[in-house]
């Protein structure tokens, strides 16, 4: 039997940077209003400039993160970390990393509290024909990988009279090797507190755009487009939804 390698949607994105991190905690415990925003968009190229335009061989991606919770008249327990690192990846690692969790109370005591928690994430890389670096794999040989240009999102929005939530976002879009995968996860989950369901109505979405060209031509050879989206309002006893996009080398066997 033997063992080949074909590049299928081979978007990997290798790049050589020096290593910056960055963590972000916030946390609060609150009866009466509280609110807690943040925004991220990051973008790397492995040459030329960020405008758009690539030269040949050139690959670029960027990361789009946005997170607002707001809530008032009632009581609030929230907590989330947020990790950036501009170093290579491998599996099980991630460039970005969020993880929020958020219980509020409006309705205990005769209260008519209201909170709202939204969430983004997204990636886009694209590239230009280029050779491949060795895996580990000694069946994957070096190759030319096609043009591509792939966009992913996935996000969340939540609408609270009384629940506790939990959301976890992260991507990968810088990697070591060719056979680690561009990465996008995003995990949602609801529950009611005090064992009742959650009050309101909760909504979590993933979305892409999926461009590929031949193996030596930026002509297009692929398009493809997906959405998917999940609603509950009203009484909620669980609403949970994992979402996962990975794009990098298949092995064929044959």
């Amino acid at each position: 039997m033997k063992r080949s390698s074909v590049p299928r949607i081979a978007i990997s994105i290798a790049l050589v940077l020096l290593s910056v991190g960055g963590f972000a905690m916030a946390a609060t415990t609150t009866t009466g209003s509280m609110s807690d925003s943040a925004s991220l968009v990051w973008t790397t190229s492995t040459g030329g400039a960020i405008d758009g335009v690539l030269v040949p061989g050139e690959r670029q991606s960027t990361t789009v993160y946005g997170e607002n919770t707001q809530a008032s008249g009632g009581t609030s327990w929230y907590s989330r970390s947020m990790d950036l690192n501009t170093a290579p990846r491998t599996f099980g690692q991630y460039n970005v990393d969020s993880f929020k969790m958020f219980t509020f109370d409006g309705i205990s005591q005769n209260r008519t509290g209201k909170a709202s928690s939204d969430e983004f994430i997204g990636i886009d890389t694209m590239g230009r024909p280029n050779s491949s670096p060795a895996t580990i794999d000694p069946f994957v040989k070096p190759g030319t990988f096609p043009a591509y240009h792939n966009e992913v999102n996935a996000g969340s929005a939540f609408d609270l009279e009384q629940g506790s939530l939990m959301t976890q976002a992260r991507t990968r879009t810088i990697t070591p090797r060719a056979d680690v995968p561009v990465t996008l996860d995003y995990i949602v989950g609801l529950q009611g507190m005090n064992e009742k369901p959650a009050v309101g109505a909760a909504s979590a979405f993933i979305d892409g755009h999926l461009e590929e060209g031949g193996q030596d031509t930026c002509g297009k050879t692929m398009d493809v487009v997906f959405s998917d989206e999940s609603t509950a309002s009203g009484l909620i006893y669980r609403f949970d939804k994992s979402m996962l996009y990975e794009s990098g080398p298949t092995l064929s066997v044959f």
